[in-house]
């Protein structure tokens, strides 16, 4: 399994907002696709990098999502 960030474009109270989502692919074949993510490149690039060095199964992805909501806004938040 191997996970990539993508780019889209979010409408918010008629404004547009870049985010990004992931995908998840296996061999060539895209599995799954998570929209809107974060809107802070540098980190989801960073949460999807440590997918595929753990080489996390797609089985687990919904709870690394949670951990990765749980870490970002905590630190927002306090």
């Amino acid at each position: 399994m191997k996970y990539i960030v993508f780019p889209h474009h979010v409408k918010v109270e008629n404004k547009k907002i870049k985010t990004y989502g992931i995908i998840a692919i296996n061999k060539i074949i895209p599995i799954k696709v998570i929209k809107d993510v974060s809107t802070d490149y540098e980190a989801i690039r960073k949460f999807v990098k440590g997918l595929n060095e753990d080489k996390v199964e797609l089985v687990h992805l919904e709870d690394m999502l949670e951990d990765y909501y749980y870490d970002n806004v905590w630190v927002i938040i306090t």
